[in-house]
């Protein structure tokens, strides 16, 4: 007969199955849950081989698998040899750059093709490298002066020059500081001078200009928003082309002014990503030379720029640039000619774009000052 005591209620009864059912759930998931750990760790040994040192960017450091540490080595000599990977992280240590002499490396430094608007002024090439410039630009300039009539009366003279020309030009890097150049320009020009109803002249010439040769030095490496670049620039001309003299009175079409020149420029480069801006300041000094048996010696010249360029991506570039000069009088035989202090002004735009290694710029360049040609309108293509 069994008491009171050894009898259970049914809800008591119920509750200790149900945690008895439990235990042995929670024992099999921990079971299971450490069984795939294990089988996890094993997998990752076998494919990364943890019992070695592995290697970032070329610093030796080992790691713990239970305390998912990483122990940088305290020498790479220590560390057992292990072959080298690829890194895009430059080593700066001299011992693991021999080490790693054969580390292979994926793509190439990129190249800054927004300084490309200031190629013929600056030094861009590196050693060995060249380009090669041909386009077409097309100027034309208007002046007028006054004519004495006889017996007498003032009556408006008028000039019109048209200039169509191909500016052929080669550039190339002597060494990382030093770039040569030479500029030929090919054309047609054209000279009118009239006066209502007295007279009409026009005359013409075909040829070429006066050849332009040119040093460019990297005199001074600036830093990004600090110190600018300095460029220190020579040039030569040589009078190559026809140039003439209006020794008769009557203007006459020229490609050149014919005489020999030597000059200087400084250039200071500032970099403000995307902006650069520039400013620099040059002198020209113009030889004596004999038109038609009259000694000619033209004035010499003070040159000045300041300019911009904007970045709208890596591939395209904005640019703004302010050209001045002041020429002295002129002299015909050893005597000053009155009114030929010239100051022309030029405002130049640009647009400078690179695609398929081969740069396209369009320019306009607009006179500022009555000295200055009304309008040069191109376009250059550089290979």
């Amino acid at each position: 007969m069994t008491s009171p005591s050894d009898k259970q209620p049914p809800k008591q009864s119920a509750l200790r199955h149900v945690g008895m059912v439990s235990a042995i759930l929670i024992t099999a998931i921990g079971f299971v849950s450490q069984f795939t750990l294990a089988h996890a760790q094993e997998q990752v040994q076998s494919h990364l081989r943890f019992d070695q040192p592995m290697y970032f960017a070329n610093v030796p450091a080992e790691y713990d698998l239970q305390s998912s540490t990483v122990y940088q080595s305290s020498s790479p000599e220590q560390s057992p040899e292990v072959p080298a990977v690829p890194t895009l992280l430059p080593s700066t240590d001299d011992a693991s750059n021999s080490s790693t002499s054969d580390t292979e490396t994926f793509g190439e430094e990129p190249r800054d093709f927004n300084i490309q608007f200031l190629r013929t002024a600056s030094v861009l090439l590196k050693q060995g490298d060249w380009q090669f410039d041909y386009g077409i630009q097309y100027s034309k300039a208007d002046y007028n002066f006054p004519i004495t009539l006889f017996p007498s009366g003032v009556a408006r003279a008028d000039i019109k020059r048209r200039t169509i020309q191909s500016p052929f030009a080669v550039r190339y890097g002597l060494t990382d500081r030093i770039q040569l150049s030479a500029a030929l320009p090919v054309g047609w020009s054209n000279a009118q001078i009239s006066s209502v109803g007295l007279f009409d002249d026009s005359n013409s010439q075909t040829g070429i200009g006066d050849l332009q040769l040119g040093l460019n030095y990297h005199w001074k490496y600036g830093r990004v928003q600090s110190t600018p670049d300095v460029i220190l620039s020579f040039g030569l001309t040589v009078p190559t082309g026809n140039g003439q003299f209006p020794t008769t009175g009557i203007s006459q079409a020229a490609l050149a002014n014919g005489v020999w020149a030597p000059s200087a420029q400084l250039l200071f480069i500032h970099r403000y990503d995307p902006i650069v801006y520039f400013y620099g300041i040059g002198y020209r000094y113009q030889f004596e030379r004999q038109f038609d048996g009259v000694e000619v010696q033209y004035g010499q010249q003070i040159t000045y720029n300041l300019g911009v360029g904007f970045a709208v991506n890596d591939r395209v570039t904005l640019s703004t640039t302010f050209l001045g000069q002041y020429q002295a009088e002129t002299e015909v035989n050893g005597l000053g000619v009155p009114g030929t202090i010239i100051e022309p002004l030029r405002l130049r735009f640009a647009v400078t774009t690179y695609r398929r290694g081969k740069i396209i710029e369009p320019s306009v360049q607009i006179g500022m000052t009555n000295d200055a040609a009304q309008a040069i309108v191109g376009i250059t293509w550089t290979l």
